[in-house]
């Protein structure tokens, strides 16, 4: 992106620009500082179960990376999930963002096989990185609004992988 990491910071750290940019997000909400809870529909063939998600944020350094898990349950599906983002400054201006998740998929939608769970996912992801290129472009202003649980709540998160 065009833009230096101070100026993308608040866009990727605004939960509500993140339900906009989030492919089959149909409520988010920051529950704390930290804590965030959504409702994301996803849609892989025909299985296409409605996660309720629970997100905490472990770790962020302004403005070089976060870090966050969460879990998700829907009928007959669930997922637990660990992410990081980190914005790299680019020699004559602009910033990569580099995005890293890694999760564990279990239930109905598992059954469509891992092809087919990588093809949604490596679509839902463009698409979310486009949607927010295109908000951060209009700009159309951001609010950072996302801080690292304590240490020791952070602790607390068992998600294994």
């Amino acid at each position: 992106m065009e833009q230096s990491r101070e100026e993308l910071w608040p866009y990727f750290t605004d939960p509500d620009v993140l339900a906009q940019c989030a492919p089959g997000c149909k409520e988010m909400i920051l529950e704390s500082p930290h804590e965030i809870t959504a409702v994301l529909a996803v849609g892989v063939g025909s299985v296409k179960p409605e996660f309720d998600v629970d997100a905490v944020v472990t770790h962020i350094e302004y403005p070089e990376s976060l870090e966050l898990k969460a879990t998700g349950q829907a009928p007959r599906n669930e997922f637990e999930m660990t992410a990081s983002m980190e914005l790299l400054e680019r020699e004559g201006g602009g910033t990569t963002v580099v995005w890293e998740a890694n999760a564990d998929v279990s239930g109905t939608i598992v059954s469509l096989g891992g092809r087919a769970l990588k093809s949604v996912t490596n679509r839902l992801v463009k698409k979310y990185f486009s949607d927010m290129q295109a908000i951060v472009e209009a700009d159309e202003g951001a609010e950072s609004k996302l801080e690292a649980a304590p240490e020791e709540k952070a602790k607390d998160i068992d998600v294994e992988l």
